[in-house]
């Protein structure tokens, strides 16, 4: 058995606030006023400051107040402003708390801190350094969080859903299919994102960012390259979402991935009439089948800006496309080998997947 002692204790600093009311001459500063501070992310950080003047003592601050600010160590960038409370007017005291939502996002870093007083007509500096400078050294430090990890990427395939293999005869379906195939099936389609490896880690998080997407997602684990994957989370369905989320796997598993299933609707086309290079109107040719929610649709070609909006219809079929914003630049027809403008419908995407 053993114990340990620890302290709780108040970050008090001593700083000079220069006298305005001509009583001084001659200013006499003692350097043992400076003093460096520390500030903890991820906690609250309760900062006293007391003013004194040329001959260490208290300074009346009634009718003053007081901004303090952390400054990077280049003095190029403010990373913290707050405003600071008075405690005791007559005795020159004042506080400022930075919590957490002040430092968190904030790297770990040495930098600088200022302080900067307003009394009538007056803007001051604070003399917070040594040598009677308006800068004084701070340190931010991640004593309290875990180290920093920055998240790695994850890449995934290009997923079309149905959409791709509409009216293709069996030679042309993927290799997942079975064999035989009638003509008009359709198969449902998953894919899967590169594979995480987690080095041993207990809880990891992966993050992505969907656009317009409809379908299923969860996470897969593997003992290793050749084993069977089995599920490790639960399966989120979205339906033309555009959000960002994440999921957390607590456990060790040695290798993860997403799966992906996006096949909820197909088929859906159209043909995109374009005037003096905008995009007017988008006509529905199929309508579609299945569709559980409106499927994405994107104007492709020469020309950019172009938006439009399927909506959804009964029986799962698009009803019309709304064109939201016509763009500029595009081409009505096939013109010395550059693409028209086309509408692609699908079930969205995911993007900017990571872990860590």
């Amino acid at each position: 058995m053993y114990s340990t002692t620890v302290y709780l204790y108040q970050q008090i600093t001593r700083v000079l606030l220069v006298n305005t009311d001509g009583g001084y001459f001659t200013a006499r500063y003692d350097p043992v006023y400076a003093k460096s501070l520390t500030i903890n992310k991820g906690v609250d950080n309760v900062l006293l400051f007391e003013f004194i003047n040329q001959d260490q003592k208290p300074v009346n601050i009634t009718g003053s107040t007081f901004v303090f600010r952390v400054i990077n160590q280049a003095g190029d960038e403010l990373l913290v402003q707050k405003d600071c409370e008075v405690l005791s007017a007559t005795t020159g005291r004042v506080k400022v708390v930075l919590d957490t939502t002040d430092t968190i996002n904030i790297q770990a870093q040495p930098a600088s801190y200022s302080i900067e007083r307003s009394a009538g007509n007056y803007v001051q500096a604070v003399y917070v350094d040594a040598n009677s400078q308006a800068r004084a050294d701070c340190n931010i430090v991640d004593s309290i969080l875990p180290q920093f990890q920055p998240s790695q990427p994850v890449t995934i395939p290009d997923m079309y859903g149905k959409n791709q293999f509409v009216g293709a005869a069996p030679t042309s379906y993927p290799d997942w299919a079975l064999n035989p195939q009638p003509i008009n099936s359709i198969q449902p389609t998953e894919f899967y994102s590169s594979q995480i490896e987690t080095t041993g880690a207990a809880f990891t998080t992966v993050k992505f960012d969907l656009v317009h997407f409809t379908g299923a997602i969860k996470v897969q684990a593997a003992e290793n390259y050749e084993s069977v994957w089995y599920d490790v989370s639960e399966s989120r369905e979205y339906l033309d979402d555009t959000v960002s989320d994440y999921f957390n796997i607590v456990g060790y598993h040695p290798l993860l991935r997403l799966a992906l299933n996006n096949s909820i609707g197909y088929g859906a086309s159209g043909t995109v009439t374009v005037v003096n290079g905008v995009v007017t109107a988008v006509t529905l040719s199929n309508p579609g089948f299945s569709y559980v929610a409106a499927p994405y649709v994107q104007i492709l070609g020469n020309g950019a800006g172009a938006i439009a909006e399927a909506v959804l219809g009964g029986n799962g079929t698009v009803s019309q496309v709304n064109v939201i914003a016509g763009g500029s630049g595009y081409l009505p027809i096939q013109f010395l080998g550059s693409p028209s403008a086309t509408a692609f419908f699908s079930n969205g995407k995911i993007e900017n997947v990571q872990y860590r």
